[in-house]
């Protein structure tokens, strides 16, 4: 069992055949409130010390070998992964010389100095412990500093090209969206495309209708380069499936004089909704990057989608209200309740965009492609909530919640934060993953997560007025 000790979680294992010692050796341990796991045989503490490695493990040394294994010859022993001091008593104590050669951190022997022997034993180990984390910790600031440092001296050279390329690609992503609230995506990308000096040619392909064949718009522009229709044999029911990106590539290649670029857009599938190929001769080219306005584009492409398919997905999405409401009814529920709440907390990407005030975060272009691809993987019966720009509430079927709650860590992990900065390359090695975990159903018990996490940012002042404000409506609401 673990207790903390100093901050610390201690966990502790003894390993002896003596009950009297083991339980004067517990007594002491439990002075310091700390409960410790017996293992009376050799091989019983192997196989879980093979699974879960004790912080301490006190040993008699009685119990260096049985039959044919030693202690001395466990792995975790052998690599000093194993925190372990050995105990013996007079009549055993001439068995210490088994213990030669070994790394122990201590000896204790039975005597009236017991207690204090364990206080210094755990209290040691405790602040080895301790020290270790924060060496661990230093060396990753460290490592994450020097990384960060090395970057920007390697890049310094590129930086400017960098900027211009990528304001290009803002610019020409913001003239495409704007278009296309005006006519569909493919015309507008097509059209800035043609105008697109650095570049020879450009070609697309898309599914049709049924998702059983690549097409290709049928325009005529100077640049443009006309694709023929490939059947695919079998229906694309998530994008444009793997086989027929490389069918598409065969035929671009063919037609291309140069190799073209590959760009992948995507709309919230799997795979990609559209295949876009463009080849240039300019040497500058070859720097120019490519998966940024992959990224971008597609990007603009949801945002379309999401403008479009809003009204269906805001049928998902529950008042902040009505979401307390539901905790306190599912709390009445207890373990019988058909539903669970996954919380997703995105106070470290707000706090990042809250410290870059010469850095422009983009809320709302984060909203609309944050959500729009998240719509894409969430299942229809599952409800979601926001509590501001801070915290999302997912109430999901207990039948769907490993599933569910998989896809969400996945997703989560792999979205793109960064992009929505102006200076992307600002925040490259800054710490704003949003965390997600599973919290009771209970209004009460969310707003104690919500206050401790304002407090947690030296925000208690305004942490506490809003969730004065937000008990007061609830209660206002219950009446």
């Amino acid at each position: 069992m673990q207790t903390t000790l100093q901050g610390i979680e201690l966990s502790v294992a003894i390993l002896m055949d003596d009950m009297n010692s083991a339980k004067d050796i517990a007594g002491a341990l439990r002075q310091h409130n700390i409960l410790a796991h017996h293992y009376q045989s050799l091989d019983e503490f192997w196989v879980a010390c093979s699974i879960q490695v004790p912080d301490l493990t006190i040993v008699d040394v009685t119990k260096m070998s049985q039959g044919s294994i030693q202690f001395k010859t466990h792995p975790k022993v052998q690599d000093r992964s194993l925190a372990y001091a050995f105990f013996s008593k007079d009549s055993t104590k001439i068995l210490l010389q088994s213990t030669l050669g070994l790394n122990p951190i201590g000896y204790i022997h039975q005597d009236m100095a017991l207690n204090a022997q364990i206080m210094g034993l755990v209290t040691r180990r405790a602040d080895e412990i301790k020290n270790q984390k924060e060496k661990a910790e230093l060396e990753t600031r460290i490592q994450r500093l020097q990384a960060r440092s090395q970057r920007l001296i390697s890049e310094r050279s590129d930086a400017e090209e960098f900027r211009a390329h990528f304001e290009y690609i803002r610019n020409l992503c913001a003239e495409i969206e704007d278009e296309s609230t005006r006519q569909d995506f493919t015309t507008s990308l097509l059209g800035k495309l043609e105008k697109w000096e650095a570049i020879d040619g450009y070609g697309l392909y898309e599914l049709n209708q049924n998702g059983q064949k690549l097409i290709a718009p049928e325009i005529s522009k100077r640049k443009y380069h006309p694709f023929p229709s490939l059947w695919l044999g079998q229906e694309n029911t998530q994008g444009i499936e793997s086989f027929a990106q490389d069918m598409a590539t065969q035929v671009a290649n063919d037609l291309f004089e140069i190799d073209p670029v590959s760009i992948r857009i995507h709309a919230g599938s799997t795979n990609p909704e559209l295949l876009l190929f463009v080849s240039f001769r300019e040497e500058r080219m070859m720097n120019f990057p490519w998966d940024v306005l992959e990224s971008m584009l597609s990007s603009s492409f949801r945002r379309l989608k999401l403008y479009q398919q809003m009204p269906q997905y805001s049928s998902q999405f529950l008042p902040m209200w009505e979401a307390l409401d539901n905790m306190d009814r599912m709390q009445k529920g207890g373990v019988d309740s058909d539903m669970r709440i996954v919380a997703l907390s995105l106070i470290p990407l707000t706090e990042v965009a809250k410290k870059r005030t010469n850095n422009k975060f983009f809320w709302s272009a984060f909203f609309n492609d944050f959500f729009l691809q998240l719509s894409g993987r969430l299942q229809k019966s599952t409800k979601l909530s926001l509590f501001g720009p801070w915290h999302v509430l997912f109430f999901i079927p207990r039948e769907n919640v490993e599933t569910e709650t998989q896809m969400l860590q996945v997703f989560v992990k792999q979205f793109s934060y960064w992009k929505f900065f102006e200076d992307n390359s600002q925040v490259l090695s800054e710490e704003m993953l949003p965390v997600l975990k599973l919290i009771p159903a209970s209004s009460a018990h969310y707003l104690r997560i919500f206050e401790k996490e304002f407090g947690d940012l030296n925000l208690e002042e305004e942490g506490k007025r809003l969730m004065n404000i937000a008990r007061s409506d609830a209660k206002r609401l219950s009446i």
